[in-house]
């Protein structure tokens, strides 16, 4: 298999629930100091992360916030505004590296979704980087079926960044009562990263029902499925590293709605394997 590219060798996560992870906060001399950060995921060789960030009430930095890297957020909670544009909950934003920020704010605190494509560092100028900033909230659904074999999820999607590389990120919903005919189906792989963070409602798969706040990082290649929901799903989704093909297995896996929480975590976070159900807690 082709090498990952840079930021993404990061472990095999499946899937854990952002709930049970502690809340940090970042150093005066951090790029975002005073806030409070839990992370996701993170390559250890580039600081390349994934992760959620905690602003308080009458949070703000002002003055040169140009990042050496691209930064992509989406806004679970609040307001987080930046160079005066508020970006209110189910807004999408993308600064490309370079990009010129001389101001960002929280007047109301916010918890935002925040990718770091490496470690979060601040770098000149480049004039040719522009943002992308989007309301998710008021964009149409679009309803196209894209793999038959994902037809019983009746899945839809809002499609909110793509790379030149093939990347791409975007919201997919799946509709209430969907399970494989017969409770079986094939498995499915990529040959690129696949990483998701579940915004509401719950999806079953094989490890388990991932609630509101699951979030997982699937390396190249990894069998996964079947799935199902039973009162729907809306998750945050992004392909990384090349174009998203799916693979799917000759065989049939069984699929049930009560399958037990059977994780894949790293040594680090064996610890959140026997933690409980978060169901009704906040998404975060």
């Amino acid at each position: 298999m082709t090498a990952l590219a840079p930021g993404l060798n990061r472990p095999h996560i499946e899937f854990l629930q952002a709930q049970h992870l502690p809340w940090r906060r970042l150093p005066p001399g951090a790029a975002r100091p005073d806030a409070q950060y839990k992370f996701l995921s993170r390559d250890a060789a580039t600081g390349a992360c994934s992760c959620l960030i905690r602003y308080p009430k009458g949070w703000m930095r002002e003055g040169d916030e140009t990042l050496a890297v691209a930064e992509t957020v989406y806004v679970l909670e609040g307001c987080f505004e930046v160079d005066g544009h508020p970006m209110r909950a189910d807004h999408f934003g993308h600064w490309p590296a370079g990009c010129a920020r001389q101001s960002l704010k929280a007047p109301e605190g916010a918890v935002v979704l925040s990718f770091f494509d490496a470690a979060p560092e601040f770098g000149p100028v480049d004039p040719a980087a522009q943002p992308l900033l989007t309301d998710v909230l008021h964009m149409a659904w679009d309803m196209k079926l894209n793999d038959p074999k994902l037809a019983h999820l009746g899945l839809a999607r809002k499609n909110l960044l793509a790379g030149a590389d093939g990347s791409r990120t975007f919201l997919s919903m799946m509709l209430p009562h969907a399970e494989p005919l017969g409770s079986r189906g094939p498995r499915e792989s990529h040959p690129v990263v696949e990483e998701c963070y579940v915004l509401a409602g719950s999806l079953v798969g094989p490890h388990g029902e991932m609630q509101a706040g699951a979030y997982f990082w699937r390396p190249p290649g990894i069998p996964h499925g079947p799935f199902g929901t039973r009162w729907g799903c809306v998750a945050l989704i992004r392909f990384l590293g090349g174009n998203h093909v799916n693979v799917w297995s000759e065989d049939e896996a069984p699929f049930r709605f009560d399958a037990p929480y059977a994780p894949v975590l790293p040594a680090e976070l064996e610890g959140l394997r026997a933690l409980g159900a978060v169901e009704g807690a906040p998404r975060y």
